[in-house]
């Protein structure tokens, strides 16, 4: 995750967004969640990782759904919190640019488990690859072209797919 926001916004000289105190002078926007259902998609969580705990900014927008956060950011209502796997094309075509490079990343991610009677069939070997090659060319596709400093993934040499095998 890393904050977005629309190009517009960032270019205003009278709010820089150069530093992540700056924020303070934005207005934040926020996934309203009361059920608690994506506890790392918080302003506090990434403020306090990237120096600025406690942070106060001129106001917060809240919405029920994450499209409406991302939509609102587009239209330059404020800052929002990117997973940057679900706004990549934002970043790739300029409707969001990231102000700060440092990315918040979650202990939250996706992962390939392949029953054990299963784990030695060509069709579900060849599924799994064409899966971790997509996942790969996104994440450097993401890193190249719109996030600095963003981890590329690979496979491990000569030992095929990382897949974890279970029940």
């Amino acid at each position: 995750m890393l904050p977005v926001a629309s190009p517009k916004l960032v270019r205003k000289r009278a709010t820089p967004l150069k530093r992540p105190e700056d924020l303070a002078h934005h207005v934040l926007l926020h996934l309203d969640d009361p059920d608690g259902r994506v506890p790392w998609l918080n302003w506090p969580a990434w403020l306090t990782s990237n120096g600025a705990p406690g942070l106060k900014p001129i106001g917060s927008l809240r919405f029920r759904y994450y499209d409406q956060v991302i939509q609102a950011a587009v239209g330059g209502q404020g800052v929002a919190l990117g997973r940057v796997p679900l706004i990549a094309e934002h970043l790739r075509d300029g409707r969001l640019v990231a102000p700060f490079p440092r990315r918040f990343d979650t202990a939250r991610g996706y992962f390939v488990i392949v029953a054990p009677h299963a784990a030695d069939r060509p069709d579900v070997a060849a599924f799994v690859d064409w899966m971790l090659d997509e996942a790969a060319a996104d994440t450097r596709t993401s890193a190249s072209k719109s996030v600095p400093g963003a981890p590329t993934r690979s496979r491990r040499p000569g030992r095929g797919p990382a897949v974890r095998k279970g029940r």
